[in-house]
């Protein structure tokens, strides 16, 4: 004989696995692109990208044209408005921050002969109120700067 509360009040038994499915994570909405590339002003900070928003980074590129050393600027990257890196491109190839996820930033490519220089964003970096990304050209010149960001907003 049957006694208690039917099956349809229990709870979730996750030792049982009664879900096909169980999901414990901010639900984000799709992902978003954004691309860009502009001609940077010399010896000034050039913003890049920015975003109001809650949500995560999927990943992500800046690179410089191949026109000249760029390899004292800076990369400068603000989450919900507190400094997070503030880094040139010559000392993330002198210390080696080249593995995914062990920076915000890390290092693709440095070629200071003939000027390839190229950074992504780390898997899963996330923010609450919003990003700006920065480029602050240093070495007099003005290339041209492009980037890609893919993210979802909550």
């Amino acid at each position: 004989m049957a006694h208690g509360l039917p099956d349809f009040y229990r709870g979730v038994d996750i030792a049982y696995q009664a879900l096909s499915e169980l999901i414990n994570r901010p639900k984000y909405g799709g992902c978003k692109r954004s691309t860009g590339t502009m001609i940077v002003t010399a010896n000034a900070n050039n913003t890049l990208f920015s975003l109001s928003g809650k949500g995560m980074i999927y990943g992500g590129l800046v690179q410089t044209s191949y026109s000249a050393s760029q390899k004292d600027a800076l990369i400068v990257f603000y989450i919900d408005g507190a400094l997070i890196l503030n880094e040139k491109l010559a000392h993330l190839n002198t210390n080696v921050i080249d593995k995914p996820r062990s920076y915000p930033l890390v290092l693709n490519k440095y070629d200071d002969t003939n000027f390839i220089y190229a950074v992504t964003f780390s898997y899963g970096i996330t923010f609450e109120t919003s990003i700006l990304l920065i480029y602050q050209e240093n070495d007099g010149g003005t290339p041209a700067v492009g980037y890609k960001i893919f993210y979802a907003l909550i």
